[in-house]
């Protein structure tokens, strides 16, 4: 097993319909849950007194527009999808080189996506890179990038994901065997009409 921290997975169902996963994994702040409040997903702490321990714990980490899903690790994931009529890439981009990485002990990495029914991209910014990149999405598989360990993205981070819905994707991901600390998993699938979202635990 391996510690990548908090990461996202993009991809496609089986039966073609895209889908994102963002799952926290954490060391240092388990208690956390997420929570849906009209078109976004947030992580909160259970004790509210732990975000004064640390600014980056609580954030925006799914949005809904239209069609479309941004997903990220942090309070960017709200500046990327208010860019979203620049395009994907101009998006992503911006946001990322403007806030950098997080500012933490670890000097963590921020990471992103923008994925609808025709394209997916993924953008992570750190100390020393930065890089956007379209991805091309492939049934029954998922492209992971994470914080720690695995903040590349490239055809040797791809996982299985052998499932078509939400809950179900988000169930897999969470106890996913390779990667440590599970938290909490947020998955989004993205349909001809709408987007289900689903929340493990």
């Amino acid at each position: 097993m391996v510690y990548i921290g908090r990461f996202l997975v993009v991809g496609k169902t089986n039966e073609g319909n895209p889908f994102v996963v963002y799952r926290v994994s954490s060391r240092s702040f388990p208690n956390r849950v997420a929570k849906v409040i009209k078109n976004k997903v947030y992580i909160i702490p259970k004790n509210s007194e732990e975000m004064l321990k640390n600014p980056y714990i609580s954030y925006c980490c799914l949005r809904v527009e239209n069609l479309t899903v941004v997903a990220g690790n942090g309070s960017h994931t709200d500046f990327i999808a208010e860019r979203l009529n620049f395009g994907k890439k101009e998006a992503l981009a911006y946001p990322l080189i403007t806030m950098d990485y997080e500012k933490d002990e670890y000097e963590t990495p921020r990471i992103a996506t923008i994925i609808d029914r025709d394209e997916c991209y993924l953008a992570y910014v750190k100390k020393d890179a930065l890089e956007v990149k379209k991805v091309n999405l492939k049934e029954g598989k998922g492209y992971y990038l994470g914080v720690y360990n695995s903040c590349k993205i490239n055809e040797n981070q791809i996982i299985d994901v052998p499932y078509n819905n939400a809950d179900e994707i988000a169930k897999y991901i969470l106890e996913y065997k390779d990667f440590e600390h599970p938290v909490v998993s947020v998955a989004a699938v993205i349909y001809k009409d709408r987007v289900n979202i689903s929340i493990s635990p």
